[in-house]
């Protein structure tokens, strides 16, 4: 008889769990905005200069969405890859090593990480980065959403965009 109870008591606990899923929506907040264009790119020579100047109230149609009250971010960020064409044509992901950060800040690893910073005066993330490339054909892929990052207690905010005058949101280029 002990048996059995232990078996219903199982059976319960499976019952009230099968019924919760992983959605990250039901355990964190999360606002999903959009607003086009906030990525710039310019290839000037062998000189890539990527930037991104979010303003802290994106206007929207009705209100302007306040980034930095909804999220308590000071940093949002944005990833994107850069690749070479190798001799046999194909391309293959390539790790910047000159970099001269004008604005915000850079994580590279597998891909790059534009960081925004929120400025002094709290109204716009600010990136701006110069990567200095070789000879060759390149193409930069840009994943077209900025992040909140650190949205501890807060409300995670991701602004979907699109990259200015690239409307792929890819770029290939060639550094003579």
């Amino acid at each position: 008889m002990k048996k059995y109870i232990q078996y219903i008591i199982v059976a319960i606990i499976a019952l009230i769990f099968t019924g919760c899923t992983e959605s990250d929506d039901e355990f964190f907040a999360s606002k999903i905005v959009t607003s086009n264009e906030l990525i710039e790119v310019n290839v000037t020579g062998n000189e890539l200069n990527l930037s991104c100047y979010v303003p802290r109230l994106l206007p929207q149609d009705t209100n302007p969405f306040d980034i930095y009250l909804t999220s308590n971010s000071r940093k949002m960020f944005f990833n994107y890859t850069l690749e070479k064409k190798n001799t046999n044509g194909a391309w293959e992901y390539i790790t910047p090593t000159s970099v001269t950060t004008v604005e915000g800040e850079n994580e590279i690893g597998d891909y790059i990480s534009g960081i925004a910073v929120l400025d002094a005066l709290d109204t716009t993330y600010e990136y701006e980065s110069d990567i200095t490339l070789a000879a060759g054909q390149y193409r930069i892929l840009i994943d077209p959403e900025i992040v909140s990052l650190n949205s501890q207690n807060a409300v995670m905010v991701t602004v979907k965009t699109s990259t200015f005058g690239i409307p792929s949101n890819a770029l290939e280029f060639t550094v003579n």
